[in-house]
């Protein structure tokens, strides 16, 4: 499906990320493994992604730092020559009450969740445009739809939205040739939730109509697809169970 294409996933050590990269790998990618912090689950990935037959390398840094960007799509080209996909995936969500929100809270959370991917789909766009083609999928999340943004996670939530705007914007902009869509998750179980009292992840299930967490499987296939949907863009695909229903 995917033979011999290059994909950059970025915050890919873990979690969504390390699904698709694994995903991707299988369906015959070669895979740019990126993470900020977590230096051994991009290097155990990598060695996961060479054991199905691919090619991968492991970039590390701070995507909201221009520096860090030139090194990840100059490592990638030199080792690939080229790129097809990238899958803006890396972000981080932090809550504070709006009204202690400080000004360094609303910057960290827009460089992290919208800024890095900014300046990630600037670099790849500008490769993309020279051998006209290339997909761009970008992370957003429920909590970025219109009446999905939660208080006490007002910079994440702000950032979402903007990262959908952003995305339907820029497929304008890029088109006809490149497309570029986003995925917005809902509940997604990743290792971050075993640390939650039981009562709130029950909460969670029970404002999803299907009852239970979405898999981040499930949020790779979405990746998937919007990767291999040549007549799709500036779509933003919903994987919540259901969950905004609710919100309507």
């Amino acid at each position: 499906m995917l033979k011999n294409k290059v994909v950059i996933i970025t915050g890919s050590g873990s979690g969504i990320g390390q699904a698709a990269a694994v995903k991707f790998a299988n369906a015959g990618a070669n895979v740019v493994v990126h993470a900020k912090s977590n230096v051994a689950g991009g290097e155990n990935l990598v060695q996961a992604i060479e054991q199905l037959g691919r090619e991968s390398i492991f970039v590390q840094g701070d995507l909201s730092n221009p520096e860090t960007v030139k090194v990840l799509f100059d490592t990638t080209l030199n080792t690939f020559g080229t790129i097809d996909i990238l899958i803006n995936n890396a972000g981080v969500a932090s809550g504070k009450a709006f009204l202690e929100t400080t000004k360094d809270d609303w910057l960290e959370a827009f460089n992290h969740n919208f800024f890095s991917a900014v300046l990630c789909a600037q670099a790849a766009a500008k490769i993309m445009l020279k051998k006209g083609e290339g997909k761009i999928i970008n992370t957003s999340s429920v909590r970025g739809l219109p009446h999905g943004g939660r208080e006490g996670l007002m910079p994440y939530s702000s950032a979402k939205a903007a990262m959908i705007n952003f995305t339907k914007t820029l497929a304008k902009d890029l088109a006809p040739n490149i497309t570029v869509n986003a995925v917005a998750p809902g509940f997604v179980y990743t290792p971050n939730y075993d640390d939650f009292p039981q009562e709130l992840k029950e909460a969670f299930m029970a404002a999803t109509p299907i009852r239970r967490f979405i898999d981040v499987d499930e949020i790779a296939d979405a990746f998937l697809y919007l990767a291999t949907a040549n007549s799709v863009t500036g779509e933003v695909l919903v994987v919540d169970g259901g969950f905004t229903l609710k919100l309507a």
